[in-house]
Order: structure tokens, then sequence, then C-alpha cells
């Protein structure tokens, strides 16, 4: 059975293959390590499900603001703040949840240090729901798991990307009370072969397996951290890699050599937003809400998402700040990356090649964007 979207629109959020009633569709990753469904004709009955819960068919259309108020935070908790990456917003509101016997569930590493959708109901499974990953997440069956906490009257906290919180919403069909979703500015999710590729090399080069990747690292504090990652390794060391040492940012960050062909014509930028809140680095803030250790922006989308806010204040340092401000720093909160051109390519050619070579092949400029790229500098300075 033909797929109803073409794979540069499908996002692989799995609303189709959760929703299935016999199992048919399954998320099957192609040659450049992103999951499509693929349907099987043998199960399939034909009941047209899969498509009408597809959120680039039609959105559910959810009581959201048409202009949210924005707040400028940090947690109270240094340790927080440190380890998380901006101002450790999530972890605030996450552990509220949890402390009043509800859920979460967000991204996490798996033991193949892939990212994965989980269900979490106490703080030590919500510590490895936290930081940012730089690579697209399998999300298997977690909306049904959502389904069925939201049925029994619990509170669930959903956290995602934009297009997940949309499929889980049509998936639902309804927006439930006991249901708070958060999503953040999203930039592209990342190929995990691209990502597997990149710590394949590590590990070659240091004879040493990875446990746990660490992105957006702060050691250097929280300007430069979008290029900082510490990389752990299972003898207990670890190594950081910082700018133009950090292959996998370097390419994600500027090349865009690995970001989903969905992601250069999002659905879901602008307003109204698709969850209660959303997340992102408040790049760009004064500097007297500036110290260079995480700040985080917090647009506060429906009255569900103004109360669990309200709710944490006495955590937190905030301050509200006009509309316009998010701009200032976060173009991709009404703006679709580019897709680099040679982009397939690219992630084709890891087949039989070294990631961090390929890396520095296809980022070379031509004469012609050096010199933009070098008058755009001098603009900016003046």
């Amino acid at each position: 059975m033909e797929i109803w979207l073409k794979k540069n629109e499908c996002t692989g959020c799995g609303a189709c293959s959760n929703v299935c009633p016999k199992g048919a569709i399954k998320m099957i990753e192609d040659e450049c390590g992103f999951k499509y469904p693929v349907i099987d004709h043998t199960l399939c009955i034909n009941c047209g499900l899969c498509k009408k819960t597809c959120p680039i068919v039609s959105k559910f259309e959810t009581a959201r603001f048409d202009k949210p108020s924005v707040y400028a935070t940090w947690s109270k908790d240094e340790e927080n703040r440190y380890i998380s990456t901006s101002g450790g917003m999530f972890f605030e509101l996450a552990k509220y949840v949890i402390e009043n016997k509800g859920s979460v569930v967000g991204a996490r590493y798996n033991k193949n240090n892939l990212v994965e959708h989980y269900l979490v109901n106490n703080l030590k499974g919500l510590e490895t729901l936290r930081q940012s990953k730089y690579l697209q997440s399998d999300t298997k069956n977690i909306f049904k798991d959502a389904q069925e906490i939201l049925k029994n009257n619990k509170l669930l906290l959903f956290v995602g990307s934009p297009c997940q919180i949309a499929g889980l919403m049509k998936f639902l069909k309804e927006d439930y009370e006991n249901l708070i979703t958060v999503e953040f500015i999203c930039r592209g999710v990342n190929s995990p072969k691209a990502y597997r590729s990149w710590l394949e090399e590590i590990e070659n080069t240091e004879a040493k397996k990875v446990k746990k990747v660490w992105f957006k690292y702060k050691i250097n504090g929280w300007k430069t951290s979008p290029k900082c990652t510490r990389v752990d390794f299972t003898d207990g060391s670890h190594k950081v890699y910082d700018g133009d040492e950090n292959k996998f940012m370097s390419g994600y960050l500027g090349p865009n050599l690995y970001i989903r062909p969905s992601c250069g014509n999002c659905h879901f930028k602008d307003l109204p937003r698709q969850a209660d809140i959303t997340l992102a680095d408040f790049w760009g803030i004064d500097n007297k809400l500036d110290d260079d250790k995480g700040t985080s922006m917090v647009l506060l989308n429906s009255n569900k998402g103004i109360d669990l806010f309200d709710k944490i204040k006495a955590k937190i340092i905030f301050d509200e700040r006009d509309f316009d401000e998010i701009l200032n720093g976060n173009q991709c909160f009404n703006h679709s990356v580019n897709i680099n051109p040679k982009s397939e390519q690219f992630l084709m050619s890891l087949n039989d090649n070294n990631f961090s070579e390929q890396v520095k092949k296809y980022s070379k400029l031509s004469i012609y964007k050096k010199i933009k790229k070098s008058i755009k500098k001098i603009i900016r300075k003046k």
C-alpha cells in the first residue's frame, strides 16, 4: 500500500504506527537513517485510520493562545541549571509532576546510545530524560502508553518536538485535562545514521566504548556550549569535543548535513504553538539575565501551561519579556531550516567513508559563499 506522504513531508512522528489496529505499520529506517512508515499489505484492512491520524494531513485543533506570555527563567538549583541544556526549566516542570504522583514522557538514550521516547514516574527515571539530544527520537509505542496513563486519570507531562506533539494530539483525538505538553523550538532533527557513524569513529580512535553523550556541555559556559560535547567512556574516562573538534555539531550547525528532509518545510512553526509550554535557550537576552550559566525561554501557550508554571515559581528566577524578543536568537521559531542539497549524498557516503573526513569535504564553502559570509560578519560588527 502506498504511503500518503512524500518522504520530504513525513516527520516520522509514529502516530500512524501507534493507531493501526492490526499492527500493519512499522517505522523502518531508510538508507539515510530516518524512519518512515511501511505498511504490510497482508495485515492492512484499509480502515484509513493511519491517514486520518497523520498530523501533516490535518492538525488537531487545540486551545492554544495566539500570542503566548514569554519569560526568561532559570532554576534556583545551581546543580540542576549546570547539568541542564539552558536554565533547567524542563527538570523543574517535570519534577513537580513526578512529586505529585504523575508521570513524564521524554527522550532518553538507550543502551546503544540512540534516542527513544520513554515514560518515567520517579526522580531516578527523570534523570535519564535530561539534556538535549541532537538526533531524532524513536517514539515506538509511546503514544499508546501515554493514552493508557491519561485514561486512568493520572497526571502526565509529555515532552517532544512540535511534530511529535502534533502526532500525539492527533492520536489521542482529545486534549485531556490531565495532560500537559511541552515542546522546544526545533532547528531540525538529525539522522541517527550520522550520529552512529560519529560515535563509531570516536570508539575506533579512542579504542574505548562510549557510555554517555552529553551535548551542550557547559564547562566553558552556556554561550559556547552548542559546540561543546562531552563523551563518557565505559572505562570511567571522558573526553570533551569543543569547537571545530566537535565534528558532529560542526556538520549540523551551519552545513545542515544530516537534518530530516521534512524539517526543511516544517508545518509546526509560528503560532499558535502545538504544546501547552514551549522551551528554548533565550539567546540574545540582555546582560542582567545572562550570567553565561544558561537562561531558558518559556512560552506559556495555554491555561494549563500557565497553571503549571505558577506552581513552580518558588523554584525559579523569572522575568516576563516582550513577545518580540523571541526572534532575537530563535529564528527557527517561525522559519524552517535550509536542508543542505547534498545531505542525502553525504549520508550515503558514510557507508564507506570516515565521518570527519566527509563532514570536512561536504562543509567546504565556495569562494562566493566565503565572501558573502565575511561581508555579513563585517556588517554585524558595525
